[in-house]
């Protein structure tokens, strides 16, 4: 599994919350024959082998499945105030020499380890910069913007991260220092599961990938 890019990025996989809309847990969701958390800790453990996973809801549950996996797990005992309280807890475990952060989400399906080592190497190549992935969302007259994890943060803004509240996760952030980033096109960061109907759309494309490699 160990194929490291940067060691000196650590990883953060967000996946505290109680998944209300979802109606189930989703860090639980079966995923190519695992659960949804441990595919995406094994996509961060081929990436740095400093990867962190922030536990709230059912914390105990989740770590039956991912003990196994050698990464870091932090319980967020706050999960219930919001994103950005995982966040700010997630970074504070941080060793003091780690150069930069990426957090990403548990329920990003389609990301890749491939994904995740493209944003960090546009990172090396502006290490100044908070990298974010960026989706143009077309519509009959103009596109819409919409940028979001998964995100690096430099050392530099260890602090601020450290000091976010509220339910807006990390968006604040970006923001106040939109001069800051550099836009990574990354649709299929923008493909989550909130809803049954987005459960279901993931499990239409499983199948059609499963469909594709029988037939291939």
């Amino acid at each position: 599994m160990k194929c490291c890019v940067h060691d000196d990025i650590a990883i953060i996989v967000l996946a505290a919350g109680q998944s209300s809309r979802l109606g189930q847990m989703k860090q639980l969701i079966s995923f190519k024959e695992k659960s949804l958390v441990e595919w995406q800790l094994e996509q961060a453990l081929k990436v740095s082998s400093k990867v962190y996973c922030v536990l709230g809801f059912n914390a105990n549950d989740i770590k039956l499945r991912i003990e196994h996996l050698p990464i870091h797990t932090i319980i967020n005992h706050k999960f219930s105030e919001g994103m950005a309280s995982s966040i700010a807890v997630g970074v504070s475990m941080l060793p003091r020499q780690t150069s930069a952060v990426m957090i990403m989400l548990v329920d990003q399906w389609q990301l890749t380890s491939t994904d995740l080592i493209n944003h960090i190497s546009c990172w090396q190549n502006n290490n100044d910069a908070i990298v974010v992935a960026q989706s143009i969302e077309q519509s009959k007259d103009m596109g819409r913007e919409n940028i979001g994890p998964p995100v690096i943060f430099p050392q530099q803004y260890f602090t601020e991260l450290k000091a976010l509240a509220g339910k807006k996760g990390a968006k604040p952030l970006l923001e106040k220092h939109h001069e800051k980033l550099l836009k990574v096109p990354l649709a299929q960061a923008f493909f989550d599961l909130d809803t049954p109907e987005q459960l279901s759309n993931m499990y239409k494309e499983l199948s059609k990938e499963i469909n594709t490699v029988k037939q291939a």
